[in-house]
């Protein structure tokens, strides 16, 4: 009886020793796995104040300087454009004019999103030509951007 006794209480104590292990392993894995959690909040809050996009293209603009002439310096720029690929979230409209409260658009006329790019075309029907667009950029994982772009162009003189 006593050597029965005695390896239940071995059996026992052995398998506390075990069970304390264990408990201090995943002690140990819980306070990683906070400290990686933490982390990962810091980052997620980092890029919530940052534009994200879902892609990226590169457009060479020439300088509006430029004479075109033989002979002359040629100048540009290589920009890189970041875009989101969302059209539900992403739109150029060009428009006729803007009011707020509530939000209403003139005349309006989205353009289509090609390779990063809103392609307009618009007529040159006098001297000077002023346009507007309204610009509107989303991402669930970061900030938004939208703004009134307006801009006119001037008929080349002889």
């Amino acid at each position: 009886m006593n050597k029965l006794t005695i390896i239940i209480l071995l059996i026992l104590v052995i398998s506390s020793c075990t069970d304390i292990n264990q408990t201090e392993n995943r002690i140990a894995e819980m306070e990683n796995l906070r400290t990686e959690n933490d982390s990962l909040k810091k980052i997620v809050a980092e890029i919530k104040n940052k534009y994200v996009f879902d892609s990226i293209s590169m457009r060479d603009i020439p300088s509006y300087k430029n004479s075109y002439e033989v002979n002359s310096n040629f100048k540009g720029e290589i920009v890189f454009v970041g875009y989101n690929n969302d059209i539900q979230n992403t739109n150029v409209i060009i428009i006729d004019s803007i009011t707020y409260n509530p939000k209403k658009l003139f005349n309006p006329d989205t353009l289509k999103l090609k390779n990063g790019g809103f392609h307009y075309e618009l007529k040159m029907d006098s001297e000077r030509v002023y346009w507007k667009a309204a610009i509107q950029t989303k991402h669930k994982y970061g900030k938004e951007y939208q703004g009134i772009l307006m801009n006119a162009v001037q008929a080349k003189k002889n």
